[in-house]
């Protein structure tokens, strides 16, 4: 049984309790990463998950609020790797590969960081105590940039992309529904508004997590709802899609105010039949049929 845990549930605005967008699976032998927002590497520890076990990590999209621990992320796994762990695998769309270039090439925002870790007396002997061989090397992480329609064979999964509705022209985002060997079928819809791409990529999933930015009805400017998805947009789609399990994530404070939530979740099980789960921070979401045996 693969384990799918939500990490960051939040948006660009800084909670305590909700970091940036950032999803973990683990299945089989692989560890998948899911966006990596503010906040989620520091979630990773407190979820006791080595920053070492990431294998790959999926980017949806580069809105600071899914991307800006990369750096922190793959620093991390050098400095705790010393050299005896794989390259960091990373698919997005593109222009990811030139923000990997940005931040990690020799003239890159983490250029002097790396030159002093890599050069270094001082770095030498904190590397070679950890356990490291001479020479050290800077990280490179090895970048695949895909688009709609794409489908990838992983070790132990499979990968099918497609492209929803955000902030084009300027940011690509993609969702990605995840095929894991034990059978699993995941779906991280990304930052979208109500999208016959996203349906059709979610169709019969056993979970759909499905961005709910605010409450329709209270917000109606074509800015917003052009880009974005409420909650019974997300309703609307797991329905048309059959899936199984319904995580509402990308949640703002106006969600949270005491009656609200119950309204809300009524709201969504008048429209989609299935399984909701308002998510939370470090909430490790049922893969299965929740029964009554479960509940105690």
């Amino acid at each position: 049984m693969s384990r799918l845990l939500l990490l960051g549930t939040g948006t660009p605005a800084p909670l305590v309790h909700r970091a940036g967008s950032s999803y973990l699976l683990q299945t089989g032998e692989q560890t998948l990463l899911i966006d990596c927002g503010p906040g989620s590497v520091r979630r990773l520890l407190e979820a006791g998950i080595e920053i070492t076990d990431i294998d790959h990590l999926l980017l949806t999209h580069l809105h600071y609020d899914h991307c800006v621990d990369y750096g922190y992320l793959t620093l991390t796994r050098l400095d705790q790797g010393v050299g005896q762990i794989d390259e960091l695998q990373v698919i997005g769309p593109a222009p990811v590969q030139h923000m990997t270039d940005r931040l990690f090439a020799t003239d890159g925002v983490y250029g002097p960081d790396l030159a002093a870790r890599t050069q270094h007396p001082g770095s030498h002997f904190i590397y070679e105590r950890r356990g490291g061989a001479m020479p050290r090397k800077p990280p490179m992480p090895v970048v695949g940039e895909v688009v709609h329609g794409d489908k990838i064979d992983g070790p132990g999964w499979r990968l099918d992309v497609a492209e929803v509705v955000h902030v084009q022209p300027q940011l690509t985002c993609l969702a990605y529904r995840l095929e894991t060997a034990e059978g699993e079928t995941i779906v991280f819809g990304a930052d979208t508004a109500p999208t016959a791409a996203l349906t059709e990529l979610a169709r019969d999933a056993d979970v759909l997590l499905h961005m709910c930015h605010f409450i329709n009805g209270a917000i109606d400017d074509q800015r917003l709802t052009s880009c974005c998805s409420g909650h019974l947009d997300a309703a609307h789609t797991a329905a048309d899609a059959g899936v199984s399990t319904l995580v509402l994530v990308h949640l703002t404070e106006m969600m949270e105010t005491p009656g609200v939530r119950e309204r809300l979740l009524g709201e969504v099980a008048q429209i989609f039949p299935g399984q909701v789960i308002f998510s939370e921070d470090l909430l490790e979401v049922p893969l299965g049929q929740i029964t009554t045996q479960q509940i105690r």
